[in-house]
Order: C-alpha cells, then sequence, then structure tokens
C-alpha cells in the first residue's frame, strides 16, 4: 500500500509507518521483542541536565506569532516548571531529537503531556475524556509521546510536593506496564469496537477496568477525581460561551466583549479574511453540518488568545445567529508548522489545519462535529465549537492516589490513541520483558525533569 507524500511530518506521511501491513499482531509482537533485545539504551540512560542557551531554540517559531502576545505567552510560562513546560514543546523535540530510538513510527499526539487531556462533547453531545490536543500531531516514535507524558508527571508530583524517589519512581513503572496493558488490550477487543466506541466513562471504564482493580473501583474512582470538572464542562456550552465572552448593545445586537489583551476586535481587513475563510471552512465540513450552518450568518469576530503555547497563535472567535436569536461560537485557531531537526517544517503545499484536523479524527475516538480547516493568504486554520462542554481536572487539587489513578487513565488514553496505527503492537513486544528499556524511560524522565527545571530558571533570568 504506497500513499503519497506530501509532508514530511503530517498525517500524509502516513505511509513511513506501514512497514508491512500483511503482518499479523503476533508477528508484530515478535517483531517489537527483537527491536527491544537489540536496542541500545546508552544515550538514554546517559543524558544529563545541563544550563544551556535556550533563546534559539524557544524563539525560533516567534516571527510566526503575533509580537504584541508574546509578552503574555512567557507570562503564562513563568508561573511555574509545568507551565514552561507546556509551553516549550520545542525544547523537547530538540532533546529527542538527538536520542537514538526504536523504529516504531505510529502517528503520536506530539505533545502528549497531562494538562493535556480533558473532557469534550461527542457529536451525540456525550461526555467523553481523552487527548484534547492535536498541533504537535505528526507520525513520530511512540517514544517521544511516552516519555512526554512521564515528565510530565514527575513535574505536576514535584509541584504537588509527592516523594518522587519513593512514591513517583515506583509508580512510573505501573504507568509503564498500565499503558503496554492497554495496548494488550486493544489487541483482543473486535476491531470495530477500537475504532467506533467513545470514551465515555462508562465505555473507559468498561474495555479498561480490569487493568485497574476492576470495573466498579476504576469507574468510582475516576468519577470521584473528576466530579467537580464534569460538572464545569457540563456547563460549558455555546450558551455559557455567549453569556460569558457577549454583551448586547443598546440596539439591541449583541457582540463580544473586548478583553486586551486577550480578546480584541479585529479591523475590516482581517474580519472579511476570516469571513472569507469560513465559506472555504463549510466546504471541508460534513453536508449535514454545512447545512445546519446555512441558517446561521456572522454577528461578531474578535481574536482571542487561549492556553500557554498556544498564545501567540491567530486565534478567533466568530459569533453566529440564526433567524430565532438561537448562538453559536465557533473558534478558528491558526495552525503552525512543528520545530524538528532543528528546522519549522513547512512548504507551500501544506495545509497544516487539514493534517491537525485528520490527526484528531484518528487519535480521538470522536470528535467535535464542527471539526474542520481553511487555508487563506498563505495561512492555514481550524475550526471547532468554542466551549463545547470542554473542561479539564485541575492537577493541583489532587492528593497522591488521586494523582496516581489519573495518570494512569490517562496512560491508557495515551495507549488507545496509539492503537489506532497499524504497527502498535510492536510496542507491546518492545516493551515485554525489557527491563533496561523502561529503567531507561525512567531515568531518562527523572533527569529531564531536572533539565526542565534549569531550562525554567533561564527563562525566568533571562525574563528580569
Amino acid at each position: 500500500m504506497k500513499l503519497e507524500k506530501k509532508s514530511p511530518y503530517g498525517l500524509n506521511n502516513v505511509s513511513a509507518l506501514l512497514n508491512d501491513v500483511s503482518m499479523n499482531d503476533d508477528q508484530l509482537i515478535h517483531a517489537g521483542e527483537k527491536m527491544s533485545n537489540d536496542a541500545n539504551m546508552e544515550a538514554m540512560r546517559n543524558f544529563k541536565a545541563k544550563k544551556r542557551d535556550i533563546k534559539p531554540i524557544l524563539t525560533e517559531r516567534d516571527s510566526l506569532l503575533l509580537s504584541g502576545l508574546l509578552g503574555l505567552k512567557r507570562e503564562r510560562m513563568a508561573k511555574n516548571p509545568f507551565s514552561f513546560y507546556r509551553g516549550s514543546v520545542e525544547l523537547m523535540n530538540h532533546d529527542l531529537e538527538r536520542i537514538p530510538m526504536s523504529d516504531i513510527n505510529l502517528l503520536i499526539a506530539g505533545d502528549a503531556h497531562l494538562g493535556n487531556f480533558g473532557f469534550y462533547g461527542s457529536p451525540e453531545h456525550q461526555l467523553l475524556f481523552d487527548l484534547n490536543d492535536f498541533d504537535e500531531s505528526h507520525v513520530g516514535h511512540f517514544e517521544d509521546d511516552l516519555l512526554r507524558f512521564m515528565v510530565s508527571a514527575l513535574l505536576v508530583a514535584k509541584q504537588q510536593g509527592f516523594d518522587i524517589e519513593n512514591e513517583v519512581n515506583p509508580f512510573l513503572r505501573d504507568v509503564l506496564d498500565t499503558y503496554r496493558s492497554a495496548l494488550v488490550r486493544m489487541t483482543e477487543i473486535p476491531a470495530m469496537d477500537k475504532l467506533t466506541l467513545p470514551n465515555s466513562i462508562r465505555n473507559i471504564s468498561k474495555i479498561f477496568g480490569t487493568l485497574k482493580d476492576g470495573e466498579k473501583h476504576f469507574k468510582k474512582s475516576f468519577q470521584k477525581i473528576t466530579a467537580k470538572s464534569i460538572n464545569k464542562a457540563l456547563r460549558s456550552t455555546s450558551d455559557y460561551a455567549v453569556e460569558k465572552y457577549t454583551t448586547v448593545l443598546p440596539n439591541g445586537e449583541r457582540q463580544f466583549i473586548d478583553n486586551e489583551p486577550v480578546t480584541v476586535h479585529i479591523g475590516k481587513k482581517d474580519y472579511q479574511k476570516i469571513s472569507d475563510g469560513l465559506d472555504r471552512y463549510y466546504n471541508h465540513t460534513k453536508s449535514d453540518i454545512r447545512f445546519f450552518l446555512s441558517n446561521f450568518q456572522i454577528v461578531d469576530i474578535v481574536r482571542h488568545s487561549v492556553g500557554v503555547g498556544s498564545v501567540g497563535t491567530l486565534c478567533f472567535l466568530v459569533l453566529l445567529e440564526d433567524a430565532n436569536n438561537n448562538y453559536l461560537v465557533l473558534q478558528i485557531k491558526q495552525a503552525l508548522p512543528i520545530y524538528k531537526n532543528n528546522v519549522i517544517g513547512m512548504n507551500k503545499n501544506d495545509s497544516l489545519g487539514e493534517n491537525i484536523v485528520d490527526c484528531q479524527l484518528i487519535l480521538q475516538t470522536a470528535s467535535d462535529p464542527f471539526l474542520g480547516w481553511f487555508n487563506t493568504q498563505n495561512k492555514s486554520y481550524y475550526v471547532r465549537q468554542f466551549k463545547d462542554m470542554k473542561g479539564s481536572v485541575n492537577l493541583n487539587k489532587l492528593d497522591l492516589d488521586a494523582f496516581k489513578d489519573y495518570v494512569l487513565v490517562c496512560v491508557i488514553l495515551l495507549a488507545r490513541a496509539h492503537s489506532q496505527s497499524p504497527t502498535f503492537p510492536m510496542i507491546i513486544g518492545y516493551l515485554k520483558n525489557s527491563d533496561k528499556v523502561k529503567k531507561s524511560f525512567i531515568e531518562f524522565a527523572n533527569e529531564y525533569m531536572k533539565q526542565v527545571e534549569m531550562d525554567y530558571h533561564t527563562f525566568i533570568k533571562d525574563l528580569k
């Protein structure tokens, strides 16, 4: 099977992971075992944190960002080491590229830290929990996702004051074992279930409960961790967004509320550009959504900054209204090229928004029905519903037991996402009996946590 290679890092490079689609799971597992036996983990084990100049890497994409928002981005990154980690994925990409990995390539999230899991609404308006950020998604090594995940767990654990040496490090072995067990579970369920079963709490508990003290305990534990987040997510709808972010003018018209520098109205030129872009977006949505949106017209558009790493990208909110005064808020976000191999990988033929949408559709069990994309004026954007039952767990509120349960749930979902690539059984073999691999992962994650802390202090010093 051959697919055209259109992008060096996006979905169209999926042919790179199709080693041999004729190989069954057992054959792929055996191939992974052989890779594990031959694996040279020396470079990973020998990684040492060091002080360094991080500016050249951190500023590589600054020319693609809004200069007026760079201060806000750095302010959010300066909050703590984990916030810095969230906003500096380029640094870890740079470092991981210099460490030999397995040849097990698959579609990865690219930025699979603990903060990038959360709630959202399915097309049927069912509350789901899954990976929720795909801006860095590409075909790459499974280790990149797994190591970024483990380092994020260590950073959160240290921030919470947990005992890293005696509590968290032994737990990281459980994380690796659970990740592998979840992949094994994915070989046992019917192929169509793997594709179509949405990640509701019920389904997560049913499919993976046996990996964590049984389905009943798993469901109870997860619901306890996420109770407040669930209630908040259920309230987070377009109606909520309209109530929070808009106001009614004396003439009866509704518009967004300015809140500089986060939310600001745009000029006529940008307004027209986004309006024209939405026309193109309609052509990249499903027919039912396109038909539904034909009932609405644009009322207002603002630029609106979100997140940490995303601050500085062009991001807009669009207020739509139908003839019966029903409102819908769409979010339009610029898709940026990925920083890899010391360069920003982009060429004029890339459709970056399309790549992100495609990766999200593959890696999530179900996605926002309004998900789509468009290209305009040498820029690429993706579109989604704003505040569509979205929510996340407050990591600062987790005690040690809740932290452990939450991390295991998230690594299970990471494994499920990885299982969408046909090469995933190779990971099962790679992690089967290889203590040296697991030990190397844990040692590297600990040393890289120190690297993040060093880089964070350098970042703070540079800000001053």
